[in-house]
């Protein structure tokens, strides 16, 4: 699903980070590596989830990783920034779905979905109507 060519346009992106590309983001051609993309997407989405209130709480609440789905669109390089677009997809119960993208040099390099759980302890908790209308003001148009 993360093939959908409205993730790549980084207009619809409301939350925005970056992330610096390192030398040793390269493989043996000179491609920023998958592994090294994925970390730029996890930056994004940990970015997000901070932003959001998603992160361990006083309460014991938390949002977890549950899955992500990437597809790799271009090459990119060392060096610069990669510049990381975030937004939601989906709310359900007790998680959300975020898509995510990535761009550098002006191209979106990567695009991805990605589910995160919130949790009390190890049981999902459901998503209270203060953090669900937070979240619904971060909503990918179109989703």
């Amino acid at each position: 699903m993360s093939r959908d060519k409205r993730l790549q346009d980084r207009s619809i992106y409301p939350h925005w980070c970056k992330d610096t590309v390192r030398f040793s983001d390269q493989d043996g051609a000179g491609h920023v590596n998958n592994v090294a993309v994925c970390a730029y997407l996890e930056t994004a989405r940990l970015t997000f989830m901070r932003d959001m209130g998603l992160m361990a709480n006083n309460d014991g609440t938390r949002g977890i990783s549950a899955g992500m789905t990437v597809s790799f669109l271009a090459e990119s390089h060392w060096p610069g920034q990669v510049e990381l677009g975030t937004g939601v997809m989906r709310i359900g119960t007790s998680s959300i779905t975020v898509g995510s993208a990535a761009f550098k040099d002006g191209a979106c390099t990567a695009a991805a979905e990605m589910t995160v759980v919130r949790l009390k302890g190890k049981t999902p908790h459901p998503i209270d109507r203060e953090l669900r209308a937070k979240l619904e003001k971060y909503s990918l148009p179109g989703f």
